[in-house]
């Protein structure tokens, strides 16, 4: 049986939230290529404690897209439950585009991060019960077509959140009408039919690891 790991010691806690918060604002603000000695400075602690916390940038990374992942599933989930049905599904689909925006690591390699850290089974598994239940009510409710599936919404978050890189710059925005277009695509009312299978969530995340060192050599 393995020991339970000693609780950390108070000084110890604080500082590790002190970093956390500094690699919060700094990731948010830069993206994930921010210098992890800025990172420490703007804690107020040395390069040793803040490896004695996060072993690599990835940890570091990792453990900020943690927190904010689960302090959003938090807020999804209540909303999800208070809103209505359809209303539910645009809510979370904006406000996870618009999260994108205002933290530029969620938009610098968040499945390369969070997959070399361990923590991305932990994190799908909080995502999956938000969007399972809002696609539920919503088929329920008979305003999402019934071919629509989870991997179906990952999706729709990674395209759009490709048109944000690509224009928000240039047109601050924009993304909002694309995402108007999809959700209309998403409408159970006058959907045609399509002879595709759907992607399983395993098969995305085969599709995305598969992916990935060709995005990072790019």
């Amino acid at each position: 049986m393995t020991a339970p790991a000693k609780p950390l010691r108070r000084d110890a806690v604080r500082n590790r939230e002190q970093i956390l918060q500094a690699a919060t604002t700094a990731f948010a603000e830069r993206g994930a290529n921010v210098d992890v000695r800025k990172i420490a400075r703007a804690a107020g602690v040395g390069m040793g404690t803040l490896y004695r916390h996060f072993a690599t940038k990835d940890h570091l990374l990792g453990a900020v897209i943690k927190r904010d992942i689960d302090a959003w599933m938090d807020e999804a989930l209540q909303a999800a439950q208070e809103s209505a049905p359809w209303a539910g599904l645009e809510t979370f689909l904006e406000t996870a585009l618009a999260r994108q925006i205002a933290d530029r690591a969620l938009m610098d390699g968040v499945f390369r991060v969070l997959a070399s850290t361990s923590l991305l089974d932990e994190c799908r598994s909080r995502m999956s019960e938000v969007v399972n239940l809002l696609l539920d009510r919503a088929h329920r409710a008979g305003e999402l077509r019934p071919d629509v599936g989870e991997a179906d919404i990952a999706l729709t978050m990674m395209s759009i959140g490709k048109i944000v890189e690509l224009t928000e710059d240039a047109r601050p925005g924009l993304w909002r009408r694309q995402l108007r277009i999809t959700l209309d695509g998403l409408r159970a009312a006058g959907h045609t039919p399509i002879t595709e299978p759907p992607l399983t969530i395993a098969d995305l995340d085969a599709a995305v690891c598969h992916s990935l060192p060709k995005l990072e050599n790019s």
